[in-house]
Order: C-alpha cells, then sequence, then structure tokens
C-alpha cells in the first residue's frame, strides 16, 4: 500500500463533539459553500486516523458542493482515550449517529447526508447502511472500499500486517454464547516502518473495534445498500483487485462503478479523474433532490 505521510498536510484543526455516553470524539471541518445543504462525512482507513484524507476532502469542499467532515473514529487519533479499543461491537454505529444529529444542529442548511468512507472506512461506511441508523444517511461515496471477509475483491495481506484468526474465532464462538468479557483482546497488529509511525495511528485492533470497522457477510451486507451509492476504485489498486467489484457490486446493489486508471490504494484521494466522478455525482445527486 503506498504511504502517504499525514504530517506534510495543513490539515484543519480537530474540533470536539460529545457522544451519548458523555465522551468526546474529535473530527476535521473542510468547508464547502456557505449555504451548501450537502455533508459528506468522510471515514478513515484501518489503522490511521483521518489525516491522510486531507487531499481529497479539500479538492472536493473546495468544489463548493458539500462541507466535508473527517472525523477520528473511536479507538483513533491523538485525542484517543484507548488507541485500537472500544468500549462494545456497535459503538462505532452509535458514535456517527451521534455526530450526524451534532452536525446537523451546528449547520443548519445541511438537508443531506452522504456517508462516504475510504479502504475500511467504505466497510464501516457499508455496516452504517445495514445498521439500525440507515436513515440517517441519504447516500453513499466509497473510495477503494473494503467489502467484508471472504469476497471476491480481497487480496492476501502482503506482510504489513497480521490477523490472529485463532483468536477471531475463538472470541466469536464466546460471542454467539453471550460471552463477551474478552472482547478488548488484540487480533489485529500492523507493521510499520519508523517513518510511517506517527501520533494518532492504531498499530493493534481489539475483537470488538476490528468487528465494528468491517461488514461481516458481505453478500447480505451490500443488498442493504440501497440508497444512492457511488463506487471508485484505483485501476493500480494493491490492496484489492479492482476489476472484481464491477460483478460484485452488479450482483448485490445498484451502486454506479468506476475504475480509474494510473491510481493505487491510497493515491486514490489525490486522483483527479477521482475527483471528477465524484463532483459529477455530487451535481446529479443534487439535482435530483432538488437542492
Amino acid at each position: 500500500m503506498a504511504y502517504i505521510n499525514p504530517s506534510q498536510y495543513p490539515v484543519p484543526e480537530l474540533q470536539p463533539y460529545a457522544t451519548r455516553n458523555g465522551s468526546e470524539l474529535y473530527y476535521r471541518c473542510y468547508p464547502g459553500a456557505d449555504q451548501t445543504a450537502t455533508a459528506i462525512i468522510l471515514l478513515h482507513g484501518i489503522s490511521e486516523d483521518s489525516k491522510y484524507l486531507y487531499p481529497y476532502a479539500q479538492k472536493i469542499s473546495s468544489a463548493g458542493l458539500a462541507h466535508v467532515f473527517t472525523p477520528d473514529l473511536r479507538g483513533y487519533g491523538p485525542q484517543s482515550e484507548r488507541l485500537g479499543d472500544i468500549d462494545y461491537m456497535g459503538q462505532v454505529e452509535d458514535d456517527l449517529a451521534d455526530f450526524i444529529q451534532y452536525i446537523k444542529g451546528k449547520f443548519p442548511a445541511i438537508r443531506r447526508i452522504v456517508m462516504a468512507g475510504h479502504s475500511a472506512g467504505g466497510g464501516t461506511a457499508i455496516r452504517f447502511a445495514g445498521s439500525r441508523y440507515a436513515d440517517y444517511a441519504d447516500s453513499y461515496l466509497l473510495l477503494a472500499p473494503f467489502l467484508g471477509p471472504g469476497n471476491p475483491t480481497e487480496r492476501p495481506a502482503e506482510g504489513h500486517r497480521k490477523l490472529h484468526i485463532g483468536k477471531v474465532i475463538l472470541l466469536s464462538m464466546l460471542n454467539s454464547i453471550g460471552i463477551k468479557g474478552w472482547h478488548g483482546l488484540p487480533v489485529m497488529e500492523f507493521y510499520k516502518r519508523p517513518e510511517e509511525l506517527h501520533d494518532g495511528m492504531a498499530d493493534k485492533l481489539s475483537f470488538r473495534l476490528l468487528l465494528s470497522r468491517s461488514p461481516m457477510k458481505y453478500k447480505s451486507d451490500l443488498a442493504k445498500l440501497t440508497k444512492p451509492t457511488l463506487v471508485i476504485v484505483g485501476a493500480e489498486d494493491e490492496a484489492f483487485y479492482a476489476d472484481r467489484y464491477g460483478e460484485v457490486l452488479g450482483a448485490y446493489t445498484q451502486a454506479q462503478f468506476h475504475i480509474v486508471s494510473g491510481a493505487d490504494h491510497d493515491g486514490l484521494l489525490a486522483n483527479e479523474h477521482a475527483y471528477e466522478h465524484s463532483v459529477k455525482w455530487l451535481i446529479e445527486r443534487s439535482m435530483t433532490d432538488g437542492l
């Protein structure tokens, strides 16, 4: 996976918002036009916090079509109380629902929510579409999304991460009979070069956080993605098989799909053609919705 150094970007300052359990989480805001009615909530990948999303968030917001918000999900970011862990499975969706309510109160002109995500952030967005909060989002924008374990687009890991599959299987079996006491155990580790390490990244994920970042049954989870959806993947993606997305998405969704030539997994975020597809789709959605 291509490495993008988050420190090279002039990212906006983190801002707090309160969640239902009284804790504070943080987000970055890339403002669009003053009275824009669209908010894009753009979710980060599996180990990084939201800083690396800067190129795409800045480019989209500067077009004036949407405010772009990039939250540091619970368990991530320099303000995290417990890097790599959450309190319970499903808490990420609860936090996102709270965040949507928060930004609607802070920006009264917002009338449409686009849930977006890159890589595992796309998987988290798909989970949200199948949750009890499905109606909180009006559409979905997925950039090289992880579609769930065992899906045909998934490439073998290349040594930069290790999944402790035995732990996952055992904890899943215990969970099925209501035993949750060991859900905080780490089950995935990431191996980073020294220059890739920075404050706010999660180098280990607990069982409950890992399962909260991914659709678990990709066929049934994708079938719940019934709102208007755009999926964009780079032709040179080294994390997923780009040429397999079309068949999978076509079998279970009505999503629009584009493969962008010359872009790899992270490079998609700074790719001009990915930006153009996104803007065209946003304009089409605004016209359709009368916004």
